[in-house]
């Protein structure tokens, strides 16, 4: 760029240019010309591939690219979604001050994690900038919502296993990252790099710890930052990088961010990344969406901040059984008085996304659609806590009391703005008819100009005798009078020639030159009468911010508290009990998101019962289908549901609260990122091992299945004893090696199996848990199940007779007749010779090949 600028062909504007550009090198900078915004050199060429535009080029061959600035908003949005960063540079004169071009700058840089505009946020979704700050003994972790003014902020301890589970928690669109510089920091800013989480620096000498608490005290207004609670080098560190970022990037004071809300672990269940995809609580594990999850399952809500709630609470359970009931006595209440729920819920229906709209007006990117959106939203906040006001449950009545009366700054808006206005003053009326007297006589005077401009053409035709003579407009000429070449001759000497066309000539007249001065005296008096008057009520809006967070934060705890009780209601929820003896006692559960969306037929209960001080340890044996990893995700998605204040799916549950739950369940090979199906089983199960305690759950699934069965049966067993021995945590422990079940002979270890029936060759899977230890696999019946070949099933069959009698695996060599002959080599290859032929190859990528040959490999070994 230095290169470029020294040519002496440049024009001073694209010395501007590169002068500016110099100062953004990593973004893509939209440099304001007239009613585009143009793009140039190498910026020019990213931005047409990504956007699909047509690069053309300036003077010198510079590659060039542009797009309106009117339509700006969908351009970045795609920009944004394709990972780039965006600087939008302004003009800031209209004329030049000095020099021959106007001065212009960037106002904003627009990133991932920090976009405020509707369009470009997924749906309600909090977007998550995070900074993160890696020292040697702690990591400091600072989540801010710009769109919606929520900031969080914990230290943790230096673990890579927790500092994944609040990265999964939070889910950030970018990261700001911080560390020492040494090789022990590559973990943790390449487990974001993974998550294709865009990861970003400010300048590291910003990292002092005065430095950035004046960063704090400043943005905040405050003379400590002890009255937030914060302490430690670590949060200050994260919290003050984060609003330097946010200075940087907005360029302007972010009034309206919340004050920082610290985690505090001790007062909630830590969840870590595999067990928030495990349990899917958010995501599916099959496209990556909220569908047939146990968000979707409970998502009642009516408000955007209710949903955002609903989600906050499923990752960050409760662990203090006080904070847990009073979370069930509300939903209780509501559970129980089924009109006052409906009651509330209409009302709640009429509050829109006050966060987000207050972040956008105070940022100055107002429209006057948003205004009537506060409006309406305050009088629905009114309304709900008019319905809960009068309550005489004293912590329902408290929820009432935490939405300030807004009715005041609500008839102000109303009484300002149309119901329909246009979405700016360039557009049409926005101040409501009778609010302003100036306005309203200037919009009669437009309204009046239509009939003036008829009778004044009217009065040419016959004044002139040109019955063809119009009186038109066009934004280059304005207003003139047409009259064609014949009848040019007619035209009197005081009227001004404007254009001459082929056919027509074009003139004015004083008397139109009069009108025309009016008529665009009034449309730039309307515009500038109306953006004062939104600007004062844009004034009284952010100065009531305050009350307007807090509405909206009782909102969303009130739709909280409503969608579980709806929910209840839907699926037959019953309210759980909470003990602190130890004690797990869940009867006729069910699994909800099964039983949902996965069941086409009744669901079938089941009971479960733990006791810390006696069988904690559950060793479940059956056949694969029959019902195992849905029962042990049951027990944990019923805990996890209790934990944040939620009716569960069971007849009745009697809970201790946990203070984590681990999974270990399922497997799938992650070529991509270079772990193998039983380095990933390894990595949870270390993860377990290392960090439970015996007030956690455990929940795992078929340990040991990824490797050989003898290495596998000996994992199973170690992991499993040491469990039981130096943990003992309450832990469901799904297998299919059946010599586990000799651990059942150990106190604290309890044999249950899934119970099957057979009649007459045929095998009935019961999905019901009982006592006791399976005698069978029947996994030659699920390979039925899944459609392998009957020949294949057939001499499966025949080998296993033969091997249950001799106890060894010779038969497995020996030819039957042949008619049943089938080498086993060669069934391999006919599967892989299959597969193959399967294979589109028009449509599979790379990563699709070679996962499939992967899974090919194993059909033969």
């Amino acid at each position: 760029m230095e290169n470029k600028r020294n040519d002496p062909t440049l024009t001073p504007l694209m010395r501007q240019y590169l002068d500016i550009k110099k100062k953004h090198p990593n973004e893509i900078l939209f440099f304001r010309l007239g009613d585009f915004y143009e793009m140039f050199f190498e910026d020019a060429r990213v931005a047409s591939k990504a956007l699909d535009i047509v690069l053309t080029s300036r003077q010198n061959d510079i590659p060039m690219c542009g797009i309106p600035y009117h339509a700006s908003e969908s351009y970045i949005a795609r920009l944004i979604k394709a990972g780039h960063r965006v600087a939008i540079c302004e003009q800031m004169e209209a004329t030049p001050s000095s020099g021959t071009v106007v001065r212009r700058d960037v106002v904003r840089v627009i990133t991932p994690g920090t976009v405020i505009e509707q369009n470009l946020l997924a749906g309600d979704d909090n977007n998550f900038l995070a900074s993160i700050v890696l020292l040697e003994k702690e990591i400091g972790l600072a989540f801010v919502d710009v769109s919606t003014g929520d900031f969080f902020l914990s230290a943790i301890p230096r673990s890579l296993d927790l500092y994944r589970g609040e990265i999964a928690r939070f889910a950030p669109r970018e990261a700001i990252l911080h560390g020492r510089g040494a090789e022990e920091d590559e973990p943790f800013a390449a487990h974001v790099r993974a998550r294709n989480i865009p990861v970003n620096r400010i300048n590291d000498w910003l990292y002092d710890i005065d430095y950035m608490t004046g960063t704090i005290t400043q943005a905040y207004a405050l003379a400590s930052v002890k009255g937030l609670g914060i302490t430690g080098g670590a949060e200050i560190l994260a919290a003050g990088s984060i609003l330097e970022y946010l200075k940087d990037t907005h360029r302007r004071a972010f009034d309206h961010l919340k004050l920082p809300q610290r985690i505090v672990s001790s007062d909630r269940m830590i969840l870590d990344e595999a067990t928030i995809a495990h349990l899917e609580l958010i995501v599916n594990a099959q496209d990556g969406t909220k569908h047939r999850t146990l968000f979707a399952l409970l998502n009642r809500a009516r408000t955007p901040m209710g949903r955002r709630a609903l989600e906050r609470a499923l990752l960050q359970p409760l662990l203090l059984t006080a904070d847990i009931e009073r979370r069930l006595d509300i939903v209780q209440y509501f559970f129980e008085y089924h009109g006052l729920l409906d009651d509330v819920r209409a009302a709640l229906s009429g509050v829109m996304d006050i966060e987000r709209v207050l972040t956008r007006i105070a940022a100055g990117r107002v429209n006057p659609r948003d205004l009537l959106a506060i409006a309406r939203s305050a009088r629905s906040a009114d309304a709900v806590r008019d319905v809960l006001s009068p309550q005489p449950h004293e912590l329902v009545a408290a929820l009432a009391a935490g939405i300030p009366p807004l009715g005041e700054l609500a008839a102000r808006i109303e009484a300002t703005i149309e119901d329909e206005p246009a979405l700016s003053p360039e557009h049409g009326r926005v101040v409501r008819k009778g609010y302003s007297p100036e306005l309203d006589r200037l919009y009669e005077l437009k309204k009046d100009a239509r009939t003036w401009v008829i009778e004044y053409q009217e009065e040419q035709k016959r004044e002139l005798g040109i019955p063809t003579l119009r009186v038109k407009y066009n934004r280059v000429l304005g207003y003139y009078i047409e009259v064609s070449k014949g009848q040019a001759v007619k035209v009197p000497s005081e009227y001004l020639r404007k254009q001459t066309l082929v056919g027509a000539e074009r003139y004015t007249t004083e008397t139109l030159q009069k009108f025309e001065e009016d008529i665009l005296s009034s449309s730039e008096k309307i515009k500038e009468l109306e953006e004062g008057e939104i600007r004062v009520l844009t004034e009284e809006i952010v100065s009531a911010r305050s009350a307007l967070q807090a509405a909206a934060s009782a909102v969303a705890e009130i739709d909280l508290f409503a969608s579980l009780a709806a929910s209840a209601i839907e699926h037959r929820f019953t309210r759980p009990r909470f003990n602190e003896d130890g004690i797990t006692d869940i009867r006729e559960g069910r699994h909800p998101v099964v039983e949902r969306y996965y069941t086409q037929e009744v669901f079938i209960p089941n009971d479960l019962a733990l006791n810390a001080h006696g069988s904690h340890i559950l060793l479940l044996t059956g056949p694969n289908m029959s019902g195992k990893s849905t029962y042990i995700r049951m027990a944990a998605v019923i805990q996890l549901m209790a934990q944040i204040g939620s009716f569960v799916p069971a007849a009745s549950a009697d809970l201790t609260p946990v203070d984590r739950i681990f999974t270990r369940i399922g497997s799938s090979d992650n070529i991509s990122r270079g772990e193998s199906t039983f380095l990933v089983e390894m990595n949870e199960t270390a993860v377990i091992l290392n960090n439970a305690t015996p007030r956690s759950l455990i929940i795992m699934d078929e340990v040991g299945r990824g490797t050989s069965t003898f290495d596998g049966l000996s994992i199973a067993w170690a992991v499993l004893e040491y469990i039981l021995r130096y943990i003992k945590a309450k832990t469901l422990f799904a297998t299919h090696y059946h010599e586990l079940t000799k651990l059942g002979e150990k106190p604290g270890v309890a044999n249950y199996n899934v119970l099957v029936r057979e009649h007459l060759g045929a095998v009935e899977f019961l999905h019901k848990v009982g006592p006791g230890t399976a005698d069978k696999s029947y996994g030659i019946h699920v390979a039925r199940l899944a459609g392998i070949p009957r020949e294949i099933t057939a001499r499966a069959a025949k080998i296993l007779e033969r091997l249950e009698k001799s106890g060894r695996a010779k038969g497995a060599d020996e030819q039957d007749d042949a008619s049943e002959q089938l080498e086993m080599f060669n069934a391999a290859n006919h599967l892989v010779i299959r597969a193959i032929q399967a294979i589109d190859l028009d449509s599979i990528t790379p990563l699709d090949a070679i996962n499939e040959l992967n899974r090919l490999k194993k059909l033969i070994t």
